[in-house]
């Protein structure tokens, strides 16, 4: 029938509809033919290149093409949606009423196959927009960089030695930078928390130019948090933060104006005293509410833990997620955001150390699952999820540098060969810790090959693996 072919032709491409039944396109059609053209020249030209990760990184990072994108997208739909419309009611069928249903029918279900992806795209393009304006800074973030040892509140012993690490990549994304250092913090609220604590602080260094990666957790527990001489919070607190430091953070986001007065100078204060104790600048900062990161999970369809002893769950979560069992049984397990939640929150079982331990091996789980296939079949939930649990002072525009960053990072073995550092007994006393000490561990941790003396587990994944 005239009125089916006019409008496959109309949706594989404005305009040829009209050609395909031999009618004039009206003034109105002639300008959506116009504007198809445009519009799918615009998107090949901004997704045409995209070949892989980096890519695409590169194309989302730039908010002006990544509108127009979705623009364009829509603009795609609209065209042919409106151009098939024109062309099925001028072709219609006058005939018997059984040849008009199955004209509508088909021509009905070629719209909406052509146009429905194209529309779901473009809701995704600008879904996603809106998530990476909510979580991505949209200016540098500020290094916080450690003072000496003698110039500083340290904790401990009085030296002049910061860590040293290998040296600088000369080009490409961080040139100048010999290794990028991000501190991820879990803030949770939890039942009966007045306000966020952040239980979870690991910073993640990756060298630009190898890969290479250290992992160093920070346990909740340690005080006297140090913060560089000449410094708002070294005036506030010259001996320290006399607290735990899961405490700071709350501390400083309700006093702003000693850590730059912004929203985030909680993890700002954050930031200064990681870089202080560790001896080492921390560049950025990922805060993820870990309450939101359940819906992350389940936007990825769970994760696989080997759960190497029972562990007894905390009390039932709150906010409407299900219950939980009694017990996390041993023995290999896919979790929910649910479940993973309680599996890493639980301290019952042994200490807040087995605690740190138990939130690595969730991480690793989670970059372990994240695979393209998972979060494409669940992008709409995770795109919403991520806006909603993660916030960071990486600027929109770097995303191109940090694919680039977690490509060598993937290259160079991943969490497998990532090394691992825990700050707490037995390599350090969180009640009474040396500050050159510290620093010596860390130093050791980040030069590959120099292990530092009693730092366990090895690697990111030791402990969330079956036996061999």
């Amino acid at each position: 029938m005239a009125c089916i072919l006019g409008v496959f032709w109309s949706v594989v491409w404005p305009g040829l509809g009209h050609f395909a039944i031999h009618r004039k396109r009206r003034r109105l059609m002639n300008w959506l033919v116009i504007a198809n053209l445009a519009a799918t020249f615009l998107v090949f030209v901004i997704a045409g290149p995209v070949r892989d990760r980096n890519d695409l990184a590169a194309v989302i990072s730039d908010r002006s093409d990544f509108m127009a994108l979705a623009v364009s997208l829509m603009i795609m739909a609209i065209t042919r949606f409106g151009t098939a419309a024109d062309v099925a009611w001028r072709s219609r069928p006058t005939g018997k009423a059984f040849t008009t249903i199955v004209a509508a029918f088909a021509s009905t279900t070629m719209v909406f196959v052509a146009v429905a992806p194209l529309t779901v795209a473009a809701d995704y393009v600008w879904q996603t927009d809106r998530m990476l304006e909510r979580v991505f800074a949209s200016s540098d973030a500020i290094t916080a960089n450690p003072a000496p040892l003698s110039a500083a509140t340290s904790g401990g012993t009085d030296d002049d030695t910061t860590v040293t690490t290998v040296a600088a990549v000369t080009s490409g994304p961080f040139a100048g930078q010999a290794r990028v250092n991000i501190l991820l913090i879990g803030g949770d609220a939890g039942p009966g928390r007045p306000s966020m604590r952040t239980d979870t602080m690991i910073v993640v260094s990756i060298d630009p130019g190898t890969g290479d990666t250290a992992i160093i957790s920070i346990p909740r527990n340690m005080i006297m948090m140090p913060f560089a001489a000449g410094t708002p919070l070294a005036d506030e607190f010259p001996d320290g933060f006399p607290f735990l430091a899961n405490a700071l953070y709350h501390y400083v986001d309700g006093n702003r104006e000693l850590a730059g007065g912004g929203n985030d100078a909680g993890a700002q204060a954050l930031k200064q005293s990681m870089a202080q104790l560790l001896g080492i600048p921390i560049n950025y900062y990922v805060l993820v509410d870990m309450l939101g990161f359940v819906d992350i999970i389940d936007a990825i369809g769970g994760i696989d833990i080997y759960v190497t002893k029972r562990v007894t769950t905390p009390l039932n979560p709150e906010h409407g997620m299900e219950d939980v069992p009694e017990y996390i049984e041993p023995g290999q397990q896919h979790m929910d955001g649910t479940l993973a939640l309680s599996y890493a929150r639980s301290r019952y079982v042994d200490s807040d150390y087995g605690r740190m331990g138990r939130q690595r091996c969730v991480i690793a789980a989670i970059a372990n699952s994240a695979q393209p296939m998972s979060v494409a079949l669940g992008l709409g939930q995770l795109v919403s999820a991520f806006g909603d649990a993660v916030r960071t002072d990486i600027p929109r525009n770097k995303l191109g540098d940090f694919a680039k960053l977690i490509e060598r990072f993937t290259a160079n073995g991943g969490v497998e060969e990532a090394r691992s550092l825990h700050l707490g007994p037995p390599n350090i006393n969180n009640g009474s810790w040396d500050a050159q000490h510290v620093r010596n561990l860390v130093a050791g941790t980040l030069i590959p090959g120099l292990d530092p003396e009693n730092s366990q587990p090895k690697s990111l994944l030791d402990g969330c693996t079956p036996p061999e």
